[in-house]
């Protein structure tokens, strides 16, 4: 087992008891919407992060890199500068996540489609953890499709993650075995 959470109830919303194993996913389909119809936005899924990050230290989340504009502006960075300098990856594993996603070390960060950037992310995050937090959010349906098959490339080197999503995009079957649906819902 890799990480267990209890059940628990946040703003009239069961999160139930899970427990999550190596190689495997968790796929959490977190409400837009509280119970009166009042938008809930990230603000849930936020709470859920943070949470699991107290009972794990140092559980990585694969948050989407935002770079100072002016310096971005003046110094765009590269692959190889998110990789290897801000993340910390050795320069042959750095070649390794570029050419596993079809992109080079010295294509400009900023300059890569959303989908790719985000995969970027969760990969350096996989590389630096074994267990991590994603989130599809913002993702279009393709760009879904594309980041878990990334995120299963990973899991089935018997790394583990728990994901957050839309409730109202949630698959009636998921894409890959190893992915096990919570669907939270008002209590």
């Amino acid at each position: 087992m890799v990480f267990r959470s209890p059940e628990f109830i946040i703003n009239g919303i069961k999160v139930p008891e899970f427990q999550l194993e190596k190689g495997s996913l968790i796929r959490i389909y977190v409400p837009n919407f509280d119970y009166l119809g009042k938008p809930l936005d990230f603000d849930l899924t936020l709470y859920l992060i943070e949470r699991f990050q107290k009972q794990i230290k140092d559980l990585t989340w694969a948050k989407n890199y935002h770079p100072n504009e002016i310096i971005e502006f003046l110094s765009p960075l590269s692959v190889k500068g998110y990789l290897v300098g801000k993340k910390k990856i050795k320069l042959k594993v750095a070649r390794r996540i570029a050419e596993e996603l079809m992109i080079n070390l010295t294509d400009k960060y900023n300059q890569l489609d959303f989908e790719k950037r985000k995969a970027l992310i969760i990969k350096a995050a996989f590389e630096n953890s074994d267990f991590i937090l994603l989130d599809y959010y913002a993702c279009s349906a393709l760009a879904i499709d594309y980041l878990e098959g990334v995120v299963n490339s990973e899991i089935e080197k018997n790394k583990s993650a728990i994901a957050f999503d839309v409730l109202q995009y949630a698959h009636e079957k998921e894409p890959f075995r190893n992915i096990k649906p919570i669907k939270l819902v008002f209590d």
